[in-house]
């Protein structure tokens, strides 16, 4: 811990100082711990209570009158105290402290550095050094406290790890500043980003910039337009094919590539080998019928003959719902009765 604290000199440390002057320098050597409190009085020699005793491992003049002083205990002992004083390498107290509370204290799990900034009301420090001043702290870890090197700008920003440790610290001004150069990165490629555009083609549609959610679509095919044929921005689906095939009338199917083919029949009404009739499709083509085929199914005592389905009114082709048709038999008459299956093909 750092604290500032008005230190009573005694006055055996006081004539050290004097006697020292133009010779060699008086040393503070040692920080004495006491849970005793005490009157701080320039007489003393001794610290009443006393139960530690640390050498001081660090010392400087920060200026004239001011000494920056540091003692360290790195033991597992449990403390507090609640006052101190300072001994010269020859035993003489040079200073001493006392309070009614706790002014420093160590856990068991813990260590205990102590700095003290001294001020006195001369300038008599460059007649004082104090213990080892080569002291330094141990490396700073995320476990122990101590020291570290600060992280320049450049390290900060580099792209590269060659030269990270784990020992560097970054200063929240060199991440303030790296943070701001990669948010203005990152702000750039986003501005980037977004300004390009997702757009669909040929049966594709929808899109645009990507400055927000943005949804393409393949349209898809209706059973009607399957079934016309005559759709180009489509697609056609499973279940549009399902649909098609659920729509359509008994006997007629229709194939991929576009043709029908309808099954049905018609029945001979009266006997003879030429019987008028109408043939009505169950599904008119959309286009042309190209070609109709008849066979005759009859009682089971009726003979079996070819059919000739003759068109009388309309040439081949020409009607797509219907047809007037005479069903005839080229050898004999037909009997009464008799039912004509045929198979239709069109598109």
């Amino acid at each position: 811990m750092t604290m500032a604290l008005l230190i009573q000199l005694t006055n055996a440390g006081l004539a050290a100082v004097t006697a020292a002057a133009g010779t060699e320098q008086t040393v503070i050597a040692q920080l004495a711990l006491t849970a005793t409190p005490f009157v701080a009085a320039p007489t003393l020699t001794a610290i009443p209570g006393e139960f530690k005793r640390l050498d001081i491992l660090s010392g400087v003049a920060a200026s004239p009158n001011v000494a920056h002083i540091t003692a360290y205990d790195t033991s597992d002992d449990t403390w507090s105290a609640t006052g101190f004083g300072l001994f010269l390498d020859d035993g003489t107290l040079f200073a001493a402290y006392s309070a009614l509370a706790p002014v420093l204290s160590k856990a068991e799990i813990a260590f205990a550095l102590m700095a003290f900034d001294i001020g006195f009301n001369a300038d008599i420090l460059a007649e004082i050094s104090f213990g080892d001043a080569t002291f330094v702290w141990p490396p700073a870890t995320m476990e122990t406290r101590g020291v570290a090197r600060i992280a320049t700008q450049a390290r900060v920003d580099a792209a590269d790890d060659d030269d990270d440790d784990a020992e560097t610290i970054v200063t929240p001004k060199t991440l303030r500043a790296r943070l701001l150069a990669l948010s203005t990165s990152i702000g750039e490629a986003l501005a980037t980003l977004t300004a390009r555009k997702v757009t669909g083609g040929g049966l594709v549609t929808g899109g645009g910039d990507l400055s927000q959610d943005r949804t393409l679509r393949v349209e898809a095919a209706s059973a009607a337009d399957i079934l016309a044929g005559t759709s180009m921005d489509s697609v056609v689906t499973p279940g549009a094919l399902a649909a098609l095939q659920a729509s359509l009338p008994d006997g007629v199917m229709r194939l991929t590539n576009g043709w029908i083919m309808q099954i049905g029949e018609f029945t001979v009404a009266a006997g003879g080998n030429v019987v008028n009739g109408v043939l009505t499709f169950p599904l008119a083509f959309p286009q042309a019928c190209i070609s109709i085929v008849g066979t005759a199914r009859g009682p089971a005592n009726a003979s079996w003959h070819p059919i000739v389905v003759m068109f009388k009114d309309d040439p081949l082709g020409t009607a797509t719902a219907s047809y007037t048709i005479d069903s005839a038999n080229s050898v004999q008459s037909i009997d009464a009765g008799t039912k004509v299956r045929y198979i239709a093909i069109g598109k």
